[in-house]
Parts: structure tokens; sequence; C-alpha cells
């Protein structure tokens, strides 16, 4: 495994299922999928601080601490996240949208996502994940 790329906390993928099977709340289905497409648009356009100004304040912290760039930079540096994030841009196509509370995960025709409620819109915090069967996510960007 690549070690730029970060595993998701197996206990953040189960307090993720447990919120979503909870109940609902705040910005909606649309609003989730607005964002992740906001955010891969971005991408595919190499416009890097539009990209960044869609996560987390702490995913875009943790990104540029690590890559020793600012985050707009390090996101679309195709030494780091950039190769994996660009290609998968091209088919981040929403697929299915689960939210509950304060969480949503946003699975698109190539990627996983995580986003979290922050006002009434999301953020994304994870990105740029591959499931793992039981272990954690595989990601290339996350808080």
């Amino acid at each position: 495994m690549d070690a730029r790329r970060r595993s998701m906390p197996r206990a953040a993928v189960v307090a993720l299922a447990a919120v979503v099977t909870a109940g609902c709340g705040g910005p909606g289905d649309d609003a989730a999928q607005d964002v992740v497409a906001r955010f891969y648009a971005a991408v595919a356009a190499g416009d890097g601080d539009a990209a960044c100004a869609l996560l987390l304040a702490g995913a875009a912290a943790d990104l540029a601490e690590e890559e020793h760039a600012p985050c707009p930079e390090a996101l679309l540096d195709p030494a780091g996240p950039g190769a994996v994030l660009a290609e998968r841009a091209d088919a981040a196509t929403v697929v299915t949208v689960r939210r509950a509370g304060s969480q949503a995960q946003v699975l698109t025709a190539s990627d996983t996502v995580f986003l979290a409620r922050s006002g009434d819109t999301w953020v994304v915090t994870t990105v740029g994940c591959d499931p793992r069967g039981e272990r954690p996510y595989d990601c290339e960007v996350e808080s």
C-alpha cells in the first residue's frame, strides 16, 4: 500500500453505519450529491482552491501538513492524491447517498466519499476511498 494512503478507522465506519440507521436531519441527499459533484468538477478542472474549499478544514490542514504544500497544490499533486482523484473525477456520477444526522456517505461510480454537516450544507471529510471488506476504508484524503 502506498504510504500516502491512509485507512479510515473502523470505528468511524461503524459510527457512520449506526448514524445512518438512526435517522435524518439537516441538509438532504441533493445537497450531499451537489457537494461531491462540485468537488470532483473542481478536481477535473484543476481548481485546487475550489476543491479544498469543499473539504472539512481539518482534512485540508492534514493534507497540507502531510504533503508539505498548501492544500490546493497537495490535493492535485500527481505524486500524491491528485492522480487517483483526477482518475476518479471522470466517473464521479453519484450512485447512492446514505445520510443521517450530521454525516453522509456518497457512493459514486468510482469512489466512496464521506461528508459531515457544516451549517446548512455538507463538507467532504474523506475522499478517494476504497472499501476493503472487513478492514477500514483505504482513503487518499481524510481528516
